[in-house]
């Protein structure tokens, strides 16, 4: 009977009778467990960040609630005042693609998707006017104004050891389901989403050709890219990605570092549903083989391959000399607007 009454008395929140100091041991032992589990499930969480397993806060609600202030739009009949069209017109736009197929450069075909023509006019207004002001992350430099591959080279120029992968297929690859998430995720209601997607995608992805589609890849990649960034900074590298390539590159060549490298980014693609080839178009480049990066070689600053480089000084003389050139004035004119920026990136001070 007194055990009986001393728990009662303890679980009304009163001292243990004749042994209080007891009762200030249990509180202590029962303050002290929960404070060492909280601390226990932060180091594991901090942890997951490092290695890049779960967003950081600033990568998904913050970055998602000022994506929303730009990107609200809530209803259909907001989007169709935004794309200055009807509804109606929305719902019933002609969605048919012509399919046809373009030679790579290193063999094989590829398959583009072109819209059509009221398509394609829809598509340029919901780029321009829904999602130009949206913000990609920096390490994204494929598409977007003002970016070149100079600039995307620049970022792997010196370095010890660079590291090539590709993404397989990565406009179908990149999903009608996430293209609807991420409309949701900027503020449009479901049906809004619904049909968005339904406007900019074709077969289940992203079709290339349509011109939403590079954009949007890059929006809807931000969180693989941070995560990504996120594990090789802590390994003192620097990341980017240009459309389906992406480069990774270290001050110092240490293998654990390349290894653990082309596994974080397998399994970061492969949570967001790509595949990284893995035959001929993964490539580990050290300091004494050739360095290039979209192109163009990074092994000491960046420059134009010595081929190019020559073959363009042929093709100026023999337009000086013979008043005829193998290229057109615009595809000369581009090679040359090339050459420049070049230069500017290898010597930023002459610029």
């Amino acid at each position: 009977m007194m055990q009986r009454h001393v728990f009662a008395h303890a679980e009304q929140g009163g001292p243990i009778p004749g042994n209080p100091a007891k009762g200030f041991l249990w509180l202590f032992a029962i303050i002290f467990a929960v404070l060492t589990v909280v601390v226990i499930c932060v180091a594991i969480v901090l942890w997951l960040q490092r290695l890049a397993l779960l967003p950081k806060p600033h990568e998904t609600h913050r970055t998602d609630r000022r994506r929303t202030r730009l990107g609200r739009g809530k209803d259909l009949a907001e989007l169709a005042r935004r794309l200055d069209t009807s509804a109606q017109k929305l719902q019933t736009a002609n969605r048919r693609y012509h399919r046809f197929t373009t030679a790579k450069k290193r063999g094989g075909t590829r398959v583009l998707h072109a819209p059509n023509p009221e398509l394609k006019h829809l598509q340029r207004l919901i780029h321009r006017r829904l999602l130009r002001k949206l913000q990609v992350h920096w390490c994204a430099t494929g598409f977007e104004p003002g970016v070149s591959i100079a600039h995307n080279a620049a970022f792997h120029a010196g370095q010890a050891v660079v590291i090539k992968l590709d993404l397989k297929d990565f406009f179908p690859n990149t999903t009608a389901e996430r293209v609807e998430h991420y409309f949701r995720r900027i503020g449009w209601d479901a049906e809004s989403a619904a049909l968005l997607t339904e406007l900019c995608t074709h077969e289940g992805g992203l079709p290339q050709g349509a011109p939403t589609s590079p954009r949007l890849s890059n929006l809807i990649n931000h969180v693989m890219d941070a995560q990504i960034l996120r594990y090789v900074e802590a390994h003192h590298g620097t990341y980017t990605r240009y459309a389906d390539d992406i480069t990774v590159s270290y001050p110092e060549d240490w293998p654990k570092y390349v290894r653990g490298t082309i596994q974080h980014v397998r399994r970061t693609a492969k949570r967001h549903g790509y595949t990284v080839h893995t035959r001929g178009k993964l490539r580990v480049v050290r300091r004494h083989q050739q360095q290039r990066v979209t192109g163009l070689v990074v092994n000491d600053r960046v420059n134009l391959p010595r081929e190019k480089r020559r073959w363009l000084r042929a093709v100026e003389h023999r337009l000086k000399t013979q008043g005829r050139a193998s290229l057109t004035a615009q595809e000369l004119e581009g090679w040359k607007a090339l050459s420049q920026m070049v230069d500017r990136h290898a010597n930023p001070e002459a610029g």
